[in-house]
């Protein structure tokens, strides 16, 4: 499981959060409180604590609760487009795209839309997730039914020939209604964060983000082109140069997010147009979108 703690619980204790939005039974967050199998920012911890806004939660269960958790009815996913070999739906924020330890553990996009098509009397033993959105991202997510349709689409992904659009609304207003910018980033796995800087840095990767400003203000909406794919290169970037994401308190304006009341970050994966070879080749050019909620 994982999370961001939001202001509205800031200053829970942990045990209190996990018991709170965890779907396992209390006996779970106890153990793993224990067994010091939950992640605070990266680092494990000794026992129970404060949380604080911002912070992100990890926490891995004992295989008996998550076998129990599994056997729950979980909501079907929204489709946005299914045939034999793809399935595309629309996430919704606070989920994860999927378990990254055990991908077919707890509640994701990918076992949610699993459970669908088992229901249906599919055979879902070559269903893949083709690639990631952060838990607080919401939007489109691509997933595969057999193994040449998922080739076909991580090759694509790691050639960067699809094109992926974002909607996002940011304070202020960039300077250039539209640009490509480039810059580097650093993760750090132990803070569960990253840093970005104008000149290279050892351990860093180069980033490249496009926007476009759709609507101008004190908030601004904008479509982002995400053309390289790091983690949080997205959130990371807008703060870098002044125009963090509403509602993400890991890089944005803590205090604004808590003055507009915005309990999640707003940032949408709004666009994905198919280009690739192979077993997808007969998608090329098909764009799908959806509409993000803000």
């Amino acid at each position: 499981m994982q999370l961001t703690v939001s202001p509205e619980q800031d200053g829970l204790m942990l045990s209190r959060l996990l018991m709170q939005t965890a779907d396992v039974p209390p006996w779970a967050v106890k153990e793993a409180l224990k067994k010091k199998d939950i992640r605070v920012d990266g680092k494990r911890i000794d026992g129970d604590m404060r949380v604080r806004a911002g912070m992100e939660i990890r926490a891995y269960w004992p295989k008996s609760a998550v076998s129990a958790q599994t056997k729950r009815e979980l909501p079907p996913p929204e489709v946005v487009f299914e045939d034999e070999h793809v399935l595309l739906v629309n996430k919704p924020q606070g989920l994860q795209a999927q378990n990254e330890e055990n991908p077919l553990a707890g509640d994701s996009a990918l076992t949610r839309a699993i459970a669908m098509l088992a229901a249906r009397g599919e055979n879902t033993d070559r269903v893949r997730l083709c690639h990631r959105l952060d838990v607080q991202t919401g939007g489109l997510l691509l997933m595969t039914k057999d193994d040449a349709s998922y080739e076909s689409a991580v090759t694509a992904f790691t050639e960067r020939t699809f094109d992926k659009r974002y909607t996002c609304l940011v304070k202020g207003c960039p300077g250039q209604r539209e640009a490509t910018m480039r810059a580097y980033l650093r993760k750090d796995a132990e803070a569960s964060r990253v840093s970005v800087t104008d000149y290279p840095a050892r351990g860093a990767q180069e980033i490249v983000t496009a926007y476009r400003v759709i609507e101008a203000g004190d908030v601004s909406r904008l479509e982002v082109e995400l053309i390289t794919g790091r983690t949080h290169q997205i959130r990371a970037h807008l703060a870098h140069i002044g125009h963090p994401i509403l509602g993400d308190d890991k890089y944005g304006d803590r205090q604004l997010n808590r003055k507009l009341g915005l309990r999640r970050q707003q940032l949408w994966a709004t666009s994905l147009t198919i280009h690739a070879e192979g077993a997808l080749a007969y998608l090329n050019g098909r764009t799908f979108t959806v509409k993000c909620p803000f």
